[in-house]
């Protein structure tokens, strides 16, 4: 048998215990090939308000390899989404993948996965002109948040490399949505119009 798919699960151990499925091809490599995820929906939910442990040092490869899995998912043509947080796909663990668009026209864009990512530094002044729906509450309607303009993010890189980058624009309130994620709050919290 060449090619077999074989199923297995990949126990995440949280506060309770989730398990994924992953989809293996080639039996003979392992290698990864779907992650199947699947969002957590609703304000009321347990892991959507839970605010996330930092991820350790022996942790690492797992959630960088998850979060590389994330990256593929939101960007998938099906999807086409600009930022997703750990716990909207069950991993109560502080890391995000997210879009860094300068606005909603923007070609040229990096999608990145932050671990223990944390705003530093921000503007003092605040836009509320993007609005912001969110696929963890999806029969809400999207709505405007007071956003920084610009913040200062302090993250690690799949390589554990220490990251410090200023993100502005359309970009800085997605970082802000999927930071705010980390910490238990949605954008039902936020909305002023």
């Amino acid at each position: 048998m060449c090619w077999q798919f074989i199923f297995f699960e990949l126990w995440i151990h949280l506060e309770y215990s989730y398990f994924y499925y992953i989809i293996l091809t080639n039996n003979i490599n392992l290698e990864i090939n779907t992650l199947m995820l699947q969002i957590e929906t609703g304000k009321d939910n347990p892991v959507l308000r839970t605010v996330c442990e930092k991820v350790k040092q022996s942790e690492w490869k797992k959630y960088a390899k998850i979060g590389k899995e994330m990256i593929k998912y939101i960007k998938h043509p099906d999807h086409m989404w600009v930022g997703l947080a750990a716990p909207q796909v069950w991993i109560t663990k502080r890391f995000l993948v997210a879009s860094l668009l300068k606005d909603w026209d923007d070609e040229i864009f990096s999608t990145i996965l932050m671990i223990n990512p944390e705003i530093i530094e921000h503007s003092d002044d605040t836009t509320c002109e993007y609005s912001e729906g969110c696929l963890s509450l999806p029969k809400t309607k999207a709505g405007y948040i007071n956003r920084y303009k610009r913040i200062k993010v302090e993250y690690y890189d799949e390589k554990m490399k220490k990251k410090i980058i200023w993100i502005e624009k359309l970009g800085s309130a997605i970082v802000q949505h999927e930071i705010d994620h980390l910490n238990g709050v949605l954008v039902v919290d936020k909305f002023v119009k």
